[in-house]
């Protein structure tokens, strides 16, 4: 594990992709809260799709200039969000595919706003590996406990 200098010793430049494999590592539910609550914190790479090419730096979505984020096919053709941890290690490591950051809190939010997304695939910077927060995961951390849809009988 490469360290910065003026790092504290308990910091890589990866942290997100770090919870990915401590979950894959473990299983645990602990692990995976871990990861779900680091991913609501940090800035995930997307394919931000509608972003005029000449756009270098922020850009908000309006109305007339709509901007969306972008989708895979996964698990059975199942539509998902598309993110990807750690910006500059990912683009260090396996390059850039994507063309926006967004908060990850602000993404899973997106999910919601399409019910035609199954939730989001996330890609790890330390490997070509990824996993799955689910659209029913998803609902859990954006909606208040009050605001959720009431389940099947």
């Amino acid at each position: 594990m490469k360290r910065d200098a003026d790092k504290s010793p308990n910091t890589t430049d990866t942290p997100l992709s770090d919870l990915i494999a401590a979950h894959i590592a473990s299983g645990s539910p602990g692990s995976w809260a871990r990861f779900l609550d680091g991913f609501r914190k940090a800035q995930v790479g997307v394919v931000a799709v509608g972003v005029p090419a000449e756009v270098d730096g922020e850009f908000v979505s309006t109305a007339d200039l709509p901007v969306s984020v972008g989708l895979t096919q996964h698990a059975g053709g199942r539509p998902m969000a598309l993110a990807f941890t750690d910006l500059e290690g990912f683009a260090a490591r396996l390059g850039r595919p994507f063309n926006a950051a967004l908060a990850g809190e602000a993404l899973l939010g997106t999910v919601l706003l399409n019910p035609d997304c199954a939730g989001v695939l996330v890609n790890s910077a330390l490997a070509e590996v990824s996993v799955v927060i689910d659209r029913a995961t998803v609902d859990c951390l954006v909606r208040p406990v009050g605001e959720r849809p009431a389940g099947k009988p």
